[in-house]
């Protein structure tokens, strides 16, 4: 139970890795007026907080937009009983991230976990093996 939300901050702390390793080529573009600020401006700040620092108000909204947005669609009850689930402390299954599949109102091309389907063909002794891996790995 206490299991969810090390599982969730580990994944997401490693896709911001893997984006930081392996920056974009392109210019984060100004709006209403901010600078725009290239991504060798964000890596050359120095440490993650003065990389925040660098980037503009309404780029740290966005940020945190998308991830409230994330946040809030993985916790609503009603989201989760769709995909036949129950939120993890009512004895659901930790670090389960519901589809975004036939809910939007646009086409979602793809699920933010598992997006390519490769979990769904491994084992259950592998599943778990992996399961240990990733809490244990944070």
């Amino acid at each position: 139970r206490d299991q969810a939300r090390p599982r969730r901050h580990g994944r997401l702390r490693r896709l911001l890795r893997s984006v930081q390793r392996h920056p974009l080529p392109w210019n984060i573009q100004g709006w209403q007026g901010t600078p725009v600020v290239s991504f060798a401006d964000i890596a050359a700040a120095g440490g993650p907080a003065d990389q925040w620092d660098a980037l503009s108000t309404p780029a740290k909204l966005q940020i945190l937009g998308v991830i409230g947005f994330l946040e809030m669609w993985s916790e609503t009850s009603v989201v989760l009983k769709a995909d036949g689930q129950e939120h993890y402390v009512r004895g659901g299954k930790p670090g389960y991230y519901p589809s975004f599949q036939g809910r939007m109102p646009h086409p979602v091309p793809l699920d933010l976990w598992d997006p390519f389907g490769f979990t769904k063909q491994m084992a259950p002794e592998r599943k778990e093996k992996a399961l240990l891996a990733e809490i244990n790995n944070g």
